[in-house]
């Protein structure tokens, strides 16, 4: 029998996403804002990306927010960094706190078969500290940087609206 991320015809592949920040490694946990269908994930953002999505003020605690449209499946658990090398994704390259898309992905072909084959195609993972978060939809879009925690919340609500 093969696992939810084994597939004998295929090996999933680990590719870091540089459109979206880099979670940051010692700051809030990220949440979840969902719909049937749409999923937004809202995290705190590294400092080594503060420039590069920036500028914010010195008492910001800047949060991004991502959009998952048309997702069929979303999760956000156990590994976190200290045990990510029990992930299925670990030997294929999976890194900590990054944001990344699995190609050839297995997840994929397996939940295309009991559903909506044309839904979704991709296979986002991205890494905190505590928690992974994963989501099969059809595309993600930065949807903003802000500078605390409070206003990304109030962006992903109107989003899922």
């Amino acid at each position: 029998m093969t696992s939810v991320h084994e597939s004998p015809q295929q090996e999933d592949q680990v590719l870091l996403l540089d459109s979206v920040p880099h979670p940051a490694a010692d700051a809030a946990e990220p949440f979840i804002v969902a719909s049937d269908r749409r999923v937004i994930l809202a995290y705190p953002i590294a400092e080594s990306d503060f420039e590069r999505f920036g500028p914010f003020d010195p008492d910001d605690d800047p949060f991004c927010a991502v959009l998952f449209p048309d997702t069929q499946f979303h999760r956000l658990g156990p590994p976190g960094d200290g045990d990510l090398e029990i992930h299925p994704l670990a030997s294929q390259g999976l890194a900590a706190f990054a944001a990344q898309e699995v190609i050839n992905c297995s997840l994929v072909d397996e939940l295309a078969a009991v559903s909506l084959p044309e839904l979704a195609k991709r296979h986002f993972v991205i890494t905190f500290l505590e928690s992974t978060f994963e989501c099969i939809a059809s595309d993600y879009t930065l949807v903003g940087v802000y500078g605390a925690a409070e206003i990304a919340s109030r962006e992903a609500f109107a989003l899922v609206r």
